[in-house]
């Protein structure tokens, strides 16, 4: 009893108290290496679910305060950043080098020349950190003041780092002072897609159980000569198929057992609905089928999707972009208001903003500006060039003296 913990004790049935689940069970995690990491990267679904969530959050998804710094961000930065994104989810950390080529790396960043700088992408596999300060007035405390990659030394003023879910300050030195990769955070019900995927396909081939009746089985067991046996039968088994006819000794008696797995497909559709739980991915979305259900529309699925998406933006994308689009001297960039839904949801949206405005241009208020606040009306460019504004006229200097 002395490991009994839920709080109920039966006094009749000990057993139930022994094999109680919380008394029997922990929780553990287990951080993930960086091979393997590669290697979910690589894979399908490892690689599908960083293609939608950076797909979704980075494509059309800022607005700038003119076409200008628009153009600036899509010809010089976007795929940078994006790269950067998808390493972040993949590996924990994604980073961008601001490479400016001859210069002292290893030194604090007092500007940039910008026509010697080329943008460096790297995974957070490629990088190790040093020089974190343990000290709370500093302002590295847990950041890291060094970023070596390929054992080239970057000052932290020269590096934009791509952090996602940050461990406990406890578990910070053994993630390089970087965040958690969503291929950690997932990596059970990764497994379990994998062993259900590996058994869909060995029923398929196989649907029926062979057992071979063998003579004396037991006895070569307890005699250690089973291994010859087993490696015969083995080789049996792996011949065995729909695509081939089977060889056995005319001696042998074979027994098949017919296998009927009527739950397989709810087996699968519990470990998708696992990986859309643990990676906020509707179903429908994560398998790239339509809506099922009486009188689904997918409205529900659309939000979650959204909420997720821009929590993903606002946590873990926004500061970093806003970084390096003020080393290139773009200084008002954000995320739209508008981003999700289809084209009547976000038709309906606008319709709402502008009726809005026209209340608020009613009752006396600034309506202009709540459009431009929520992106429905877009500058005209020759509009400002040609505007009939006239300037505020200069004060003119009174005479002194008598009159």
């Amino acid at each position: 009893m002395s490991g009994f913990k839920d709080g109920l004790t039966n006094i009749i049935n000990k057993l139930a108290n022994r094999r109680s689940a919380e008394a029997t069970n922990f929780i553990s995690a287990t951080q993930v290496q960086p091979s393997q990491l590669r290697a979910i990267y690589r894979t399908g679904l490892g690689s599908k679910i960083v293609r939608i969530k950076a797909g979704y959050a980075l494509n059309d998804t800022l607005s700038f305060e003119n076409d200008g710094d628009k153009r600036l961000y899509k010809k010089k930065l976007e795929r940078a950043v994006k790269l950067a994104a998808k390493y972040m989810l993949g590996f924990g950390r994604g980073i961008i080098l601001i490479n400016e080529v001859g210069a002292d790396h290893a030194s604090p960043a007092t500007g940039f020349n910008l026509a010697r700088v080329k943008l460096d992408v790297f995974s957070g596999d490629m990088v190790t950190v040093t020089g974190a300060s343990p000290d709370l007035s500093s302002p590295l405390y847990n950041k890291p003041n060094f970023y070596s990659v390929n054992g080239v030394y970057f000052h932290y003023s020269r590096v934009i780092a791509f952090n996602y879910h940050m461990p406990a300050e406890r578990d910070f030195p053994s993630y390089q002072y970087g965040g958690i990769s969503e291929f950690e955070l997932i990596h059970a019900q990764l497994i379990n897609d994998g062993i259900v995927e590996r058994a869909s396909a060995t029923i398929v081939d196989k649907n029926s159980t062979v057992f071979h009746k063998i003579v004396g089985f037991k006895d070569r067991i307890e005699c250690g000569e089973d291994d010859a046996l087993v490696e015969y039968y083995s080789k049996l088994a792996d011949l065995r198929s729909i695509y081939g006819d089977g060889i056995i000794d005319a001696e042998d008696d074979v027994m098949t057992v017919a296998q009927t797995l009527t739950n397989l497909a709810d087996v699968d559709n519990i470990t998708l609905r696992r990986l859309a739980m643990v990676t906020s991915i509707p179903l429908p979305i994560l398998v790239g089928e339509s809506v099922t259900g009486l009188n689904s529309t997918g409205a529900q699925e659309r939000q979650s999707f959204q909420d997720m998406t821009e929590a993903l933006q606002f946590d873990h994308l926004l500061e970093p972009i806003e970084q390096l689009c003020n080393i290139y001297g773009i200084h008002e960039v954000e995320f739209k208001e508008n981003q999700g839904g289809t084209a009547a949801e976000r038709l309906d949206y606008e319709t709402k903003v502008i009726k809005n405005a026209l209340d608020l241009s009613m009752l006396g208020e600034d309506f202009r500006k709540y459009l431009d606040g929520h992106d429905v009306i877009k500058k005209d460019a020759w509009d400002e060039m040609f505007s009939e504004d006239e300037p505020a006229p200069v004060p003119q200097q009174q005479p002194q003296g008598r009159f």
